[in-house]
Parts: structure tokens; sequence; C-alpha cells
């Protein structure tokens, strides 16, 4: 879990309104996140809340029994495969599902990622708990937004996209504004981080010297991480990417990733 609890309630936020909102929420394993979204304006967002706040809610009453416009859930996976949408077929997902081992108590989603590609991804009972709970709710893969985000910004193929989060990241790439990498994986230290990146790099058959790593979540360009980073690779900067407008006091890589989520909602205005 992050070391830092970011909280951020505008003045403007009166939830007997909700209907108007969206309720943006990022489940992970162990806690989550959420933002209130209006007219693509960020009103509330909180980092690491509770996970039983989401079935049982205490202290965030208020904010979880309003009633939104729309919920949109990013789910995150205890392991997923990815399919061309030209080849996936419903009839055959429990087969695939197979492959990711599954237990009884997990659940299986299987939804387009992006225009081209369909992600199958099983995800834990605990983390799934809160299904139904929401009205007029849809359930995405925890970085359906962020991908999206990250390719309606033009990104070029020499770009590794990374969003670091409690102790997880995520990378990313594209080539011709195609999706042709995606993993997370999950590690200890800054030298972990760089490993894991200097592998994307091998794999893609690209020299560190040539990239460009482009960062959003919990980094800052003063940590460890993004210095140590900086000195096997041609270039690391922070991902200045909005995808909702944000007060001063919100950094917007901070938030990118839950703000994205955003992109999933339907295509009236939000």
């Amino acid at each position: 879990m992050s070391e830092h609890n970011y909280k951020y309630t505008d003045e403007q936020l009166s939830l007997s309104e909700a209907a108007n909102y969206n309720l943006l929420l990022q489940v992970d394993p162990h806690s989550f996140s959420y933002a209130i979204a209006h007219k693509k304006k960020l009103l509330a967002w909180a980092e690491n809340c509770p996970l039983g706040e989401l079935a049982n809610p205490q202290e965030l009453e208020e904010i979880l029994t309003a009633n939104y416009k729309q919920v949109i859930t990013g789910l995150t996976s205890g392991a997923f495969t990815l399919m061309p949408e030209a080849l996936f077929d419903n009839e055959y997902a429990a087969n695939i599902a197979r492959l990711l081992d599954v237990a009884e108590t997990d659940r299986v989603y299987a939804q387009p990622l992006d225009s081209k590609n369909t992600i199958i991804y099983k995800v834990d009972q605990t983390a799934s708990a809160a299904q139904g709970v929401f009205e007029n709710e849809t359930i995405v893969y925890r970085a359906k937004g962020w991908i999206t985000a990250v390719a309606n910004n033009y990104p070029t193929s020499t770009d590794l996209y990374l969003n670091i989060e409690n102790g997880t990241v995520e990378i990313l790439n594209f080539t011709y504004n195609k999706l042709r990498f995606y993993n997370l994986f999950s590690y200890k230290n800054h030298e972990e981080l760089a490993y894991f990146a200097a592998f994307v790099a091998d794999e893609l058959g690209m020299s560190p010297e040539s990239l460009t790593l482009v960062l959003s979540g919990d980094v800052n360009a003063s940590d460890k991480s993004f210095t140590y980073l900086a000195e096997f690779f041609g270039k690391v900067k922070i991902n200045d990417t909005k995808v909702l407008v944000l007060p001063e006091q919100v950094v917007p890589h901070k938030i990118l990733s839950l703000a994205a989520l955003s992109l999933c909602a339907s295509s009236e205005e939000n």
C-alpha cells in the first residue's frame, strides 16, 4: 500500500446532486480509491480506503450510498491473458480461463480492453465482493482507462509508459498507435523496478538508451525510483496527461489511472 493517502473534496460537491455525478472506483486486493466527477471536473478523491467499506460502508457511508448517474469500477486482476478481438468467442472463454488457474472463489471476466483486444482476467473473492452493490455499475479491468488515456495521447513506439502503485508497476507500449505490450509486475525496490523496465525493453528489442519512460502513479521526479531509472534510460519524465479538470493541489500523474476510468463511462455527457 502507498505510504501516502491523498484526499480532496471540492466545496461544490453536493451528494444531493449525485444523480448527475459519476463515481469512479479502483479496487485493489486490500484497499480501494474513489473519485467523483461531474462534467469532466473532479469533485472528490481519496486513496487507500479500507476495502470493507465497499460492502459495509461506515466512514464513507454518505459517499458510497449516494445514487450516482454511473459507477465505473476498475478491478485488479490476479492473472489475465489478452486475445485479439477478431479471434475471441464467448463460447470458449471458460476454456481460456483455465489457463489462469482459477480457484472456486475467483470470478472471471472477459471484456474488450481496446478496439483490437479482449482481456480475460480473474479477480479474487475479496476484490469482487462489492459487485452488485451499486446501481448503474459498469465493471472494467483496472487499467482500461489508463490504457485508453495513453492511446489517446499519440504514443510513439519508443515510449514505455509505467504506472506505479502499491508495489506494482504496469508497463505499456504502443506501435503505430496500436497496443503492442501490456503487463504488470510486483516489485520491492527501485532496483527491481528498473530491472522490469529493462526486461520489457529487451523483450521489445529496444535499447534502454533509445527509450523514454513516462511515469504516473505514486512517483515524483525527486524519488529514488525516478533518479535510478534516469541512470539507465534515455529519458524519464512524468506523465502530465489530464482527463479531468483538476484543482491546483491535485497533481495529474498521481490520479491519472483512477481519473481515466471516466473514459469508460457511457458516451453521454459525464
